[in-house]
């Protein structure tokens, strides 16, 4: 029985987006990797619990070249039909209510506590560019304000210290790593930076809400933000919201 799709408010589907366009990088990854593409396609197929010919009928072929394709008696299929392919199991299962989609990604419904705003940028910014959009200053990094940004995520530092695992830390990235990272609810700094320092993968830069002035913030956060050449900044944006709605004017 099909489930109706989900409905979302805005921030919702922000992520819900990021999720999707993650979790598609990682399929086309795997298959364009894998020794026997055909034998992966099925895999993924078979995991979203999906008909050869309901996947087909999306693709807008027919099922006996899908069928030849994951049994290995067509060549490798290109880029083009790779994308075709994961975007229409991705679409089956979102108009299905996006089950897999959540199951594959690894998402929990807690991030929507941590995360309250999350973006790409369809062309890149320059960090120093953004600095005016969360009324930053520089503690540490001011030589790479020329570093691309890609995209930003607003986190709650609170929420994602009470409801966020530490797998899901991933999820902050949104679609990619070059992005620019504020924390807001911040005391001192020396907790988002201490999981900066641990986390594998690093955003292009940091900034800390919260504290009033520089005084504020923990000596340690600053020399973190060094030893892993993040830039670190302060934003002294009195209200979230106006860093918010600065950012994606940002991306206009």
């Amino acid at each position: 029985m099909t489930q109706e799709p989900k409905r979302y408010d805005k921030n919702e589907r922000q992520i819900f987006d990021a999720l999707k366009e993650s979790l598609m990088n990682k399929i086309a990854a795997e298959i364009t990797l894998s020794s026997n593409s055909g034998v992966t396609m099925k895999k993924w197929r078979v995991l979203f619990e999906l008909k050869q010919s309901d996947v087909a009928r999306k693709m807008s072929i027919s099922p006996s070249v899908l069928s030849d394709y994951e049994k290995g008696k067509r060549r490798s299929p290109g880029i083009g039909f790779i994308r075709r392919f994961i975007k229409s199991i991705i679409e089956l299962d979102e108009e299905r209510g996006g089950h897999n989609i959540y199951k594959f990604s690894g998402h929990a419904s807690t991030i929507h506590k941590a995360i309250i705003d999350i973006s790409e940028y369809r062309v890149p910014r320059r960090l120093g560019d953004l600095l005016s959009a969360i009324e930053g200053t520089f503690l540490w990094g001011n030589i790479k304000s020329d570093a691309e940004v890609y995209g930003y995520t607003v986190i709650d530092s609170l929420a994602a210290i009470r409801y966020m695992e530490s797998h899901e830390f991933i999820y902050i990235f949104g679609a990619n790593s070059m992005r620019l990272l504020v924390f807001t609810g911040v005391s001192t700094g020396r907790s988002p930076m201490i999981a900066a320092k641990v986390f594998p993968i690093k955003p292009t830069a940091i900034a800390l809400h919260g504290p009033k002035d520089e005084k504020e913030v923990d000596l340690l956060a600053i020399e973190l933000a060094e030893s892993i050449g993040v830039p670190l900044i302060l934003s002294k944006c009195p209200e979230i919201d106006k860093i918010v709605s600065n950012l994606r004017r940002a991306g206009e």
